[in-house]
């Protein structure tokens, strides 16, 4: 722990130095004993009775008590004007990883998309420094959102796109269709998907998330299934697909789907299937990253909890001692407010003092 102001708690400490010294040297004089002190003799005995020497430890052990309490007090006033600070070092380390989810917007996926929604959303609460994009696509492909890490905001946007889809709102997928006739080109949107990577460098892992149901639709595509699976491994991404649940009534499509998806390194699996999730995540979990160590970032704050601590220390032992030695006195006794007995009024013959000196 650092002192902001070391000068400034070294003069406040040396003026409290030169404060108690004055105050010890002006208690000696008070306790100097006067030139006309009347002398009392022997008081060897009052000194051997048991209640005499209980109070007068209990009084010594109450000035020590009260000095260590004013003396903390000053303590921690005096480091708290220095100020002290900590420095706290934070490096942040994260993942080299960038995942595109691939969502197929035709018409046949409208309603399942909801539900592949909800899959990507528990996907992407697995992740972990990922950066994470969403794709829209039908005959032509629409960034929903680019590369990110900020989950919560992907988050929100895999929500608003899941009521998007189960209001079947057409609106959300406007620019994902050309003409009039919707289209369905599954191998052409896996193609948009692969370059919606920002960077070329090759150490970074790549995945493209495919939802489709692999029902090609509409024109002809530029890019055939097997031409694009080749386009995404010269470019090393994997592709990991979720096929919609009609692909366990269509054979045919579900194995073109599956070994396109395979022959990249990735995995397929129909939705809703147990563990579907947990092996995309193991698969991305394999991909080759470099992981990427920010510089220390070095952030100076203030620290009073310590001497805070010591004054409230100091103040609370004070109190104390000032409630013990009113207890001692009878003045907090129970009952002492409201059963207290006037004094006794002296005779004229006690009051007159006495001329014999006591020896």
């Amino acid at each position: 722990m650092d002192l902001k102001w070391p000068v400034l708690g070294a003069i406040v400490l040396v003026l409290a130095l030169v404060a108690v010294a004055a105050i010890v040297v002006m208690a000696a004089r008070v306790h100097r004993r006067p030139a006309d002190a009347v002398l009392v003799a022997h008081t060897e005995r009052l000194k051997r009775l048991p209640r005499f020497r209980e109070l007068a430890t209990q009084q010594r052990w109450l000035s020590w008590w009260q000095t260590a309490g004013i003396a903390l007090a000053v303590i921690g006033c005096i480091w708290l004007i220095a100020r002290p600070q900590t420095t706290d070092i934070t490096q942040n380390r994260y993942s080299t990883r960038d995942i595109v989810l691939c969502l197929d917007a035709s018409t046949s996926m409208f309603d399942e998309d909801t539900q592949v929604t909800q899959a990507y959303s528990q996907l992407v609460s697995g992740l972990n420094g990922e950066r994470v994009s969403l794709v829209l696509w039908s005959d032509a492909a629409v960034t929903v959102f680019p590369l990110t890490d900020d989950y919560g905001w992907v988050q929100d946007e895999l929500a608003r796109a899941g009521r998007a889809f189960a209001l079947g709102d057409q609106e959300y997928v406007a620019g994902t269709y050309l003409g009039k006739e919707r289209a369905s080109l599954i191998s052409d949107g896996i193609v948009s998907c692969v370059k919606r990577f920002d960077l070329s460098n090759s150490e970074r892992g790549r995945a493209v998330i495919v939802a489709s149901d692999n029902d090609p639709q509409g024109g002809p595509p530029v890019y055939t299934l097997p031409e694009a699976t080749e386009f995404a491994k010269e470019r090393d991404v994997q592709l990991y697909g979720i096929g919609s649940a009609d692909l366990s009534f269509h054979e045919d499509k579900r194995a073109t789907f599956d070994k396109a998806m395979t022959d990249t390194g990735g995995t397929f699996s129909l939705l809703g299937d147990d563990g579907s999730i947990d092996s995309i995540l193991a698969g991305i979990d394999r991909l080759s990253a470099d992981e990427v160590v920010e510089p220390p970032k070095y952030q100076v704050r203030d620290a009073p909890g310590w001497p805070i601590a010591l004054i409230v220390l100091g103040v609370l032992m004070l109190i104390a001692g000032w409630v013990y030695a009113l207890v001692r006195s009878g003045r907090l006794s129970p009952g002492s407010s409201s059963r207290s007995t006037p004094a006794a009024t002296p005779s004229p013959r006690q009051a007159r003092p006495s001329s014999e000196a006591v020896r």
